[in-house]
């Protein structure tokens, strides 16, 4: 088997990988025999060529399936190898770690020891491609042996913030094994009520958590998750995450959370009545699920949108429209598309600081609505001479980071 070959055939595991439901889990297994040249000069190359011949049979003892192996030198091969599921093929590699550390190997009529430095590279969709992959097993291992060898390592892909943020495949990569692995971080960011409401309201945001720890905030991954028809499994994700959030861990706290969603619930009629099977079965989210539409969405699938309208009212669930400013349509926001709340566009609140006649002209324009029952979120405060300028107005709620930073725990406490 040539080296096109085995980088074909990893390229090809690779794009199977990221399919939805891959049928097998796949690794990349990196053995380098420790001080090799040790070895040479006791035995020559012909010896180091007979250990290696030793060692391939390994594989294929230890891994369900051994699809290909790439000779990188005299003192070293990488395998890839798949599984039932990751978790095996670790084992599996620890086991085969064990095995070339204990056994003896019959070269040039003696007996020979050897420690190996293993690197176990898990196929993770952080990667770009399978040629990435192999570059990180074989360099790390090589590091691994360079500081004295005789271990095992699980590599995983590094990426930093800065690189998911100038790489488009990066991030994509990083958001994609986030979904697989169900490791999206939610941050949330309080809602403060200008009447005084005891109902703790919250904004769940998603988050990713780039290798040197700094949290990517939403804005930054979900066109990238757009553009790769991502967002259905995103919201998805999302909704059940606040579900589960709402029904176990806080079931009987008086909290309401706030997620965002993107078309589908307006789009898709099986997928509002999957999600109204949902509620019903979790009877816990009347008044405590908010969920957050786009006006431009809504506006563009008024159908569907009353639709959702019409089912939120049956379960108690709130909606909420978002992007709001002078510019709106308001008589549908007081008559098809009346709804819960109605989150200014930070763009209006910015203008607003700058400006009392807009301070006026808010009064008007949500005075209709307010009557109606929806309530008024002013989101993007950054000052505290914003915030008081606004406690007196007609807003039911102040959000931004002046009020509280988004944070990664819920805190209830007054």
């Amino acid at each position: 088997m040539t080296d096109s070959h085995f980088l074909e055939r990893l390229d090809q595991a690779y794009l199977d990988f990221n399919e939805p439901l891959p049928s097998s889990a796949s690794a990349l297994v990196c053995v380098l025999v420790d001080h090799w040249s040790d070895l040479r000069e006791e035995y020559g190359y012909a010896g180091l060529f007979e250990l290696r011949r030793q060692i391939k049979p390994l594989f294929d003892r230890y891994f369900d399936k051994l699809v290909d192996v790439l000779v990188l030198s005299e003192s070293g091969m990488v395998a890839l190898v798949q599984g039932a599921d990751s978790d095996g093929l670790r084992e599996a590699s620890l086991e085969l770690f064990r095995k070339l550390s204990s056994a003896d190997f019959d070269v040039a009529g003696d007996q020979v020891a050897i420690t190996v430095s293993l690197g176990f590279c898990a196929f993770d969709l952080r990667f770009t491609d399978g040629g990435q992959m192999l570059t990180e097993a074989v360099s790390r291992t090589e590091q691994l042996r360079l500081q004295g060898g005789n271990e095992w390592l699980s590599i995983v892909a590094s990426i930093s913030a800065a690189q998911a943020s100038s790489d488009h495949r990066r991030m994509l990569g990083l958001l994609m094994q986030a979904l697989r692995n169900n490791s999206i971080r939610l941050v949330f960011q309080t809602l403060l009520s200008t009447s005084g409401e005891h109902t703790h309201c919250f904004q769940v945001l998603p988050r990713l958590k780039s290798a040197d720890g700094e949290l990517i905030p939403a804005a930054r991954f979900l066109p990238v998750a757009r553009s790769a028809g991502l967002l259905p499994t995103l919201d998805r994700w999302m909704l059940n995450r606040v579900i589960r959030l709402l029904d176990e861990r806080h079931r009987h706290d008086a909290l309401r959370l706030f997620v965002s969603q993107s078309d589908e619930l307006l789009v898709d009629g099986k997928r509002r009545e999957q999600f109204s099977r949902q509620v019903a079965e979790c009877g816990v989210l009347a008044d405590r699920l908010v969920l957050d539409f786009h006006l431009a969405d809504a506006m563009a699938h008024l159908k569907g949108a009353e639709s959702m309208l019409a089912l939120a009212r049956e379960h108690g669930i709130g909606i909420c429209l978002s992007q709001i400013d002078e510019h709106s349509h308001w008589s549908l926001l007081s008559g098809r598309l009346r709804c819960d709340y109605l989150r200014m566009a930070p763009g209006f609140v910015h203008r607003l600081a700058d400006s009392d006649d807009l301070e006026h002209d808010l009064d008007d324009l949500t005075e209709k609505v307010r009557a109606q029952g929806t309530r008024i979120i002013m989101p993007m405060i950054e000052d505290a001479a914003a915030a008081a300028q606004l406690w007196g107005s007609s807003i039911d709620y102040l959000q931004g980071n002046v009020i509280q930073p988004a944070r990664e725990s819920l805190q209830l406490s007054d």
